[in-house]
């Protein structure tokens, strides 16, 4: 399991780590199984490391302990990016630089980051262009690179000014290839508008059910394919063999299983209905009056049973019925005059 290991110094921010921290070994609902990667904490010292807030957290390494085998160095925020514990994180920056490592700076630290020359081949972010100049000094040379964003990514290097450690963690996760890229942008989504907004938009986006077809149970495939298909178009790719029958028309879907498959498979008796029946309609919308009349004849020439003649209701719906040859009525019916 790779390491990522997050560099603390004195008065660090401990609002900048959770984003990042938690969806590495956690998912929406429980813990990982199986995890890519660890979260492990680096030091001046194994001594408590204590955070703005006066909480405190034991480091797993120091400067001089740091592990080989580690995906990203992540240096957190605060304020003590200006004392002389920050001069000897300098060091394993420049490693794991010329490593290729993935390399994230937030607030202070991008400030810091600033004034060791390591802002100066990528674009980047901070705390505000003046601050990192005013950090910076001579040593950062590349102000035209600045990019006034929340976070910033470019060649493993990751920036963030000091409200955007969910920006921050979401560049990072991508980098780290710890969930599907849709995955972390919905992580990010849920974060920045909360519960409620969230649900609502989801609700609206992913609605609970979605229409899936209309089920036949048959006693002749075959017919009822020809049937469809002559009559109203639907298209299908059966063999001829197989029980399941797939028809299409446009974006409707319909779908066919012998009776006794359908006993047999779930292991049950059913009642069927006899004849025509009124058990289920499938309507067909035509485009005017006139179609509604030509279709209807259309169907009965070609072995349709004629149940409803086309009626102009009330309502102003011109209407008309048949039957498949399952019994099943078929509408087919205009409301364009």
């Amino acid at each position: 399991m790779m390491k990522v290991l997050y560099v603390l110094l004195p008065q660090f921010a401990e609002h900048e780590l959770p984003y990042l921290s938690q969806p590495l070994r956690s998912d929406a609902m429980t813990m990982k199984d199986n995890p890519k990667y660890e979260n492990k904490i680096v030091a001046e010292s194994m001594a408590p490391v204590e955070a703005i807030s006066g909480f405190r957290l034991l480091p797993d390494y120091t400067f001089e302990t740091i592990p080989s085998d580690y995906a990203a160095l992540v240096l957190v925020g605060g304020y003590g990016w200006r004392s002389e514990a920050a001069e000897r994180v300098e060091p394993l920056v420049a490693d794991a630089v010329s490593k290729g490592r993935i390399v994230g700076a937030i607030c202070n630290a991008a400030s810091w980051m600033a004034s060791k020359g390591f802002l100066n081949n990528v674009c980047h972010t901070g705390n505000g262009v003046e601050q990192l100049r005013l950090w910076g000094g001579e040593r950062y040379t590349n102000a035209a690179n600045y990019v006034n964003a929340q976070a910033v990514s470019d060649k493993n290097i990751v920036t963030a000014n000091g409200s955007g450690h969910l920006e921050f963690a979401c560049e990072i996760l991508n980098l780290l290839k710890n969930e599907e890229p849709k995955e972390i942008e919905m992580y990010k989504t849920f974060y920045k508008m909360g519960l409620v907004e969230f649900s609502e938009m989801m609700s609206k986006v992913q609605p609970r059910f979605t229409f899936n077809t209309i089920g036949l149970f048959t006693t002749d495939n075959a017919r009822m394919v020809t049937f469809y298909r002559d009559i109203f178009g639907f298209k299908t790719e059966w063999n001829g063999t197989d029980p399941n029958v797939e028809m299409t028309l446009g974006t409707s879907r319909i779908i066919m299983f012998p009776r006794d498959a359908f006993e047999q498979m779930t292991s049950r008796q059913y009642a069927y209905p006899k004849g025509t029946n009124g058990t289920i309609e499938i309507s067909f919308d035509v485009p005017c009056f006139a179609d509604v009349d030509r279709e209807y004849e259309r169907a009965v020439s070609m072995g349709a049973k004629p149940i409803f003649a086309p009626t102009t209701e009330p309502w102003g719906q011109r209407t008309c019925y048949v039957a498949d040859p399952e019994g099943n009525l078929i509408e087919i019916s205009s409301f364009v005059e």
